[in-house]
């Protein structure tokens, strides 16, 4: 959150969303809760339905993927990610 603070959030350019594969919806929300998530988040079930499926994770958690507004991936990873926000912030 601290990195999001500092580097994304106010930036009207970049949305994040929190694509949650728990299988307790229950815990998965009140986790996000905990940490004061301030985006969207979409559960498991409704992955495929959001059209999120095509962004698979790399096995590791966060897993951070930058998409256009088209859909298509221009970085994978948090430094990557992160490096790329701050690029289209500018």
């Amino acid at each position: 959150m601290a990195k999001f603070n500092k580097e994304i959030a106010g930036n009207e350019n970049v949305e994040f969303i929190h694509v949650s594969l728990d299988s307790n919806e229950e815990s998965a929300l009140a986790w996000a809760k905990k940490e004061n998530f301030p985006w969207l988040h979409v559960m498991k079930q409704s992955i495929a339905k959001a059209d999120l499926a095509k962004f698979k994770t790399e096995r590791y958690v966060p897993f951070y993927c930058f998409v256009d507004k088209d859909g298509k991936v221009l970085a994978k990873g948090s430094q990557a990610s992160f490096a790329k926000a701050k690029e289209v912030a500018q």
